[in-house]
Order: C-alpha cells, then sequence, then structure tokens
C-alpha cells in the first residue's frame, strides 16, 4: 500500500504495522459496490473508474514487474470526498496486469445477477481485453483456489473458460 500511495495511488495511509494488522487512516465514503445498489444508473461511469484505477496502478513498477492488487472490485474501492481509494490489498504482488484485470473480470462474472454482468461487460470496453483473455486460465485458478468462493462462484468461474 505504502509503495502504491508513493506513487500517487489512492490507498489509505498507513500509520502503523502491529505483526498481522494494519492501522490505517479512517476513509469516509460507500464503496463502490454500496453506491451501484443505490444508483444503478452510475454502472457505466462506476465501470470506468473501476477500469482506470487498474490502468492507474499497473503504470507502477514493482518488483522487475507491474505492481498487482488482485482483488480489485467494486466492494474494494471507497468512494471518498477525495475520490476512489482503493482497500484490501492483503492479495498484491508484482506481475502482469492482464492477470490483475482478469481477476476482476472472473470475480464480478462469477456474482450471477443481472447487475455484476452488465457491469463486467462495460469494464471490460475499458481495458485490454487481449491481455485479460490470456490471463484467464490463470485468473480462473486463483479465483478457484480461494477457501472463501462458494461453490456457485466456482462453477461460474469455470465455465468463463468455456
Amino acid at each position: 500500500m505504502e509503495h502504491a500511495r508513493v506513487h500517487g495511488f489512492p490507498v489509505p495511509e498507513v500509520f502503523e504495522v502491529r505483526g498481522d494488522s494494519l492501522v490505517v487512516e479512517l476513509v469516509d465514503g460507500p464503496t463502490m459496490l454500496a453506491d451501484l445498489g443505490r444508483r444503478p444508473w452510475r454502472l457505466g461511469r462506476h465501470a470506468r473508474t473501476l477500469a482506470e484505477l487498474h490502468a492507474r496502478l499497473h503504470e507502477i513498477p514493482y518488483e522487475g514487474a507491474r505492481l498487482l492488487h488482485l482483488d480489485l472490485h467494486p466492494d474494494n474501492v471507497l468512494l471518498s470526498r477525495r475520490g476512489p481509494v482503493v482497500i484490501d490489498w492483503a492479495n498484491a504482488r508484482a506481475g502482469e496486469p492482464g492477470l490483475d484485470v482478469a481477476l476482476t473480470w472472473v470475480i464480478s462474472a462469477s456474482v450471477g445477477n443481472m447487475g455484476a454482468r452488465v457491469f463486467t461487460r462495460l469494464f471490460l470496453r475499458h481495458v485490454d481485453c487481449g491481455a485479460a483473455r490470456r490471463a484467464l486460465p490463470d485468473a480462473v485458478a486463483f479465483r478457484l483456489a480461494d477457501p472463501n468462493v462458494t461453490n456457485t462462484e466456482r462453477a461460474r468461474a469455470r465455465k468463463l473458460l468455456r
């Protein structure tokens, strides 16, 4: 998070690192997902914002590659007064940007409701779909390895590979 912050990426400020936890800035504002629940007409705007966040993040060099979040979806973007702020960096690492975009695709497509499907299509209009398609098998495998994913979400993720 601090590496992203130093590069101008919108993240909460880290005040203290304590073993297995962080003390971070309190960011006031709803998640992008909550805002979509109240204002579904913002689907297009939020899909574009999420794609722009990916593009900005993937400009940041990290360990010989690019910085990836690997969980960048509407529930991990807070809409604060200063703009969108990305939270939940537990999966962050270096890698190829296509994997990050593909994982957002898999996560959004796994939800299974109409709004998520529309959001996913709008998001994909603003990203490098070729790189995301090439990374899709790895993104699905990453998602399937998550013990918090339900069986229904697993089936939807696998369906993307057909």
